[in-house]
């Protein structure tokens, strides 16, 4: 199962998109070096997932595909919301095609989406919740507005196992930061996710977290991740540990410090 995340973060004056996930798909077995964040061709979007990956592979291959395709959509000449509604009804039209599931309970699909990225046209990040209405008989959406109850300047989007205990965990740092009430997230959502993906009780999830930002210039950039720490001297990316050959040229980010460094592999 899964635990994603994506927020606004504010940083210096500088605004961002940034989403994370853990890396484990569980099938029989425990397989932790899944992605499960994937960056749109038109760069200044992304979608990852929580639940059955039956639906979600299946449907995020084939948002990129609907992109990469569709000169309008690749040139971002389609807003971002334009973009939201025909990848909607392009879920829709896969689900619909679905046939021989077996007779033996509920067949509607356990699989929700975070979508987000920046939005040319509203001038600002947008993220979407992608979900089945079992009311409906398909997907909608909703959208992820100022995180409820806390302030207008925090905007947190979450899917996945574990809400109530990752939401208690994010104020407590929060509180203990003294920005509960003020300001807008930096890089805590990511911190409670590190830790809950180190406490061997929250065992639905696991593996190295994975993160990827959307900036404003229309550009996605995941990042390589020190796990389970910088010390183990271990990159993984899209949780994936890299082999000792492989050099990235994406930066690699320490989830302790939250700072990052160059990548230096072997050549």
């Amino acid at each position: 199962m899964t635990i994603s995340v994506a927020w606004v973060r504010k940083f210096r004056g500088v605004e961002e998109l940034v989403v994370a996930s853990d890396s484990r798909l569980s099938f029989g077995c425990r397989w932790d070096c899944c992605p499960k964040i994937l960056a749109l061709p038109r760069g200044d979007s992304a979608i990852c997932f929580a639940g059955n990956t039956m639906y979600a592979y299946p449907v995020m291959l084939q948002a990129i595909a609907a992109v990469s395709q569709h000169a309008r959509l690749l040139s971002r000449g389609m807003n971002l919301d334009d973009l939201k509604g025909h990848l909607l009804r392009v879920l829709n039209s896969m689900v619909s095609l679905i046939c021989d599931l077996p007779n033996n309970g509920d067949s509607d699909p356990d699989t929700t989406f975070l979508f987000g990225g920046w939005s040319w046209r509203r001038n600002s990040f947008k993220i979407w919740l992608l979900h089945y209405d079992t009311h409906l008989k398909k997907f909608t959406f909703r959208p992820i507005t100022r995180w409820r109850g806390i302030n207008k300047d925090k905007v947190l989007a979450f899917t996945g196992d574990y809400k109530e205990e990752y939401k208690e965990r994010l104020v407590a740092i929060l509180r203990k930061k003294r920005k509960l009430e003020s300001g807008g997230f930096n890089m805590e959502p990511l911190e409670v996710l590190r830790d809950m993906l180190r406490d061997p009780s929250f065992d639905l999830s696991g593996g190295a977290p994975h993160v990827m930002k959307v900036y404003k210039y229309s550009s996605c950039k995941p990042y390589v991740v020190f796990w389970p720490s910088k010390v183990s001297g271990t990159v993984n990316l899209l949780g994936r540990p890299l082999l000792d050959y492989e050099q990235s040229e994406y930066l690699v980010l320490d989830t302790d410090t939250m700072k990052t460094i160059k990548h230096t592999g072997m050549s």
